[in-house]
């Protein structure tokens, strides 16, 4: 059997792996130049196996139309030239409705405990490398207000000011001073980009084919013939089985075979800085009220946050990497000089990706994942591939797949 892969991100390189697993010949097909080269290139770092929620929940609506015109708030709309919005924004809000919501994050809870187990097992057999640090994550509060809020929300155990600073001495330094904080036991962090670079080469040795720089047309089904894959000039690849996981592309890739995805792109910003040898930085942190995850990878330290909807514009403003550095020094002042990077996240109105069959023979899917991509795709690629090979998947699958639309 033979598998095509659209994708050299977290999605399709772990799909790719569980295939090459159960004797698939497999082929990677990316337009970047490496590995991890656009949305998995620089992500927060956050494995939010407890923490992770639907960023389209009745909280999110609620406060985005308080502020409806606060150029500075965590999440911004821009409709010109974007007609896709409305529609998918009308789903999300149908989602958002509070016992909805409530399945969409039992969804998501459900995929990610699976995926936790499915990445470490990963990490374990392969050796890698990939600064992972399982010790949990405080999301903090700035205000009493929120703190409180939160703290009726969930189970989880709760720090106050000085117990959080007992646990990240480094906040002692920060310019704000956290209300609290929530505790998630069951989240970690680690190198999304080491990981997709090191399995690249572990695909190598077992005899996968990954191709970059190599741009898709589109897509052709031949009866039960299978796939053929159409590449820039005149090359064409064929395959039994293609998995669509090329993230935001997807949605205008699958459009012209009459498949429609409600995925849109989420524009996210992230910045890297060197670990200051004089400032101590914190680690394994989210700041709850701005929407933003903060840790430390190696001998780097990394911020993400904020999100725009702006179509496929992969414009960075000046004025929103501003906003990051300066709400990252609020909790890690001596941070030195950063480097940015903003990606599109495929975002689907109720939360959980889009996985398995698309309702074309031979065409599968494993997009959707959003801003939770490192936490999800070992688990959804394992799925995937396990379809595709004929195997019952280990979870159920019920609120992921295509047919919920």
């Amino acid at each position: 059997m033979k598998a095509l892969i659209l994708g050299g991100g977290i999605a399709g390189l772990t799909t790719a792996w569980y295939l090459a697993e159960a004797g698939v010949e497999v082929t990677v097909v990316d337009r970047g130049g490496e590995p991890a080269s656009e949305t998995s290139h620089a992500n927060g770092g956050h494995i939010s196996t407890q923490s992770g929620k639907p960023w389209t929940g009745p909280a999110e609506f609620a406060e985005f139309l308080r502020h409806p015109l606060d150029r500075n708030r965590p999440v911004r709309v821009r409709l010109g030239g974007f007609p896709q919005f409305i529609p998918w924004a009308m789903r999300a809000l149908n989602s958002a409705r509070p016992a909805r919501y409530r399945q969409h994050c039992d969804v998501l809870a459900r995929l990610a405990a699976y995926s936790r187990e499915c990445l470490d097992a990963l990490v374990r057999d392969q050796a890698l490398d990939i600064a992972l640090d399982a010790r949990g994550t405080y999301s903090l509060y700035r205000t009493r207000r929120a703190f409180s809020r939160a703290r009726k929300r969930v189970n989880l155990e709760a720090l106050g000011p000085g117990e959080i600073i007992q646990q990240e001495p480094a906040l002692a330094n920060a310019r704000i001073k956290p209300a609290g904080a929530i505790y998630h036991p069951g989240d970690a962090t680690g190198d999304c980009r080491a990981f997709c670079e090191q399995l690249a080469d572990r695909l190598v040795s077992r005899g996968v084919r990954l191709l970059w720089n190599t741009e898709v047309h589109h897509l052709v089904r031949a009866g039960n013939d299978g796939i053929t894959l159409m590449l820039a000039g005149s090359e064409s690849l064929r395959a039994d089985a293609c998995v669509v996981a090329n993230g935001a592309d997807a949605a205008p890739l699958l459009r012209r075979h009459g498949v429609s995805l409600p995925i849109i792109p989420l524009r996210g910003y992230t910045l890297t800085a060197p670990l200051a040898a004089d400032s101590e930085a914190p680690a394994r942190i989210a700041d709850a009220e701005r929407h933003m995850v903060f840790a430390r990878l190696g001998g780097h330290f990394r911020a993400a946050g904020m999100a725009d909807f702006d179509g496929f514009s992969r414009e960075a403003p000046a004025k929103r990497l501003a906003q990051l550095e300066r709400h990252t020094r609020d909790w890690y002042p001596g941070m030195g000089a950063p480097e940015f990077w903003a990606c599109l996240r495929p975002i689907t109105p109720d939360g959980p990706p889009i996985i398995g069959a698309s309702g074309l023979p031979g065409i599968w899917l494993h997009t959707g994942l959003g801003p939770l991509g490192w936490t999800l795709a070992c688990g959804a690629a394992r799925i995937v591939a396990g379809q595709i090979t004929g195997h019952t998947p280990a979870i159920d699958t019920a609120g992921l797949t295509l047919g919920r639309f």
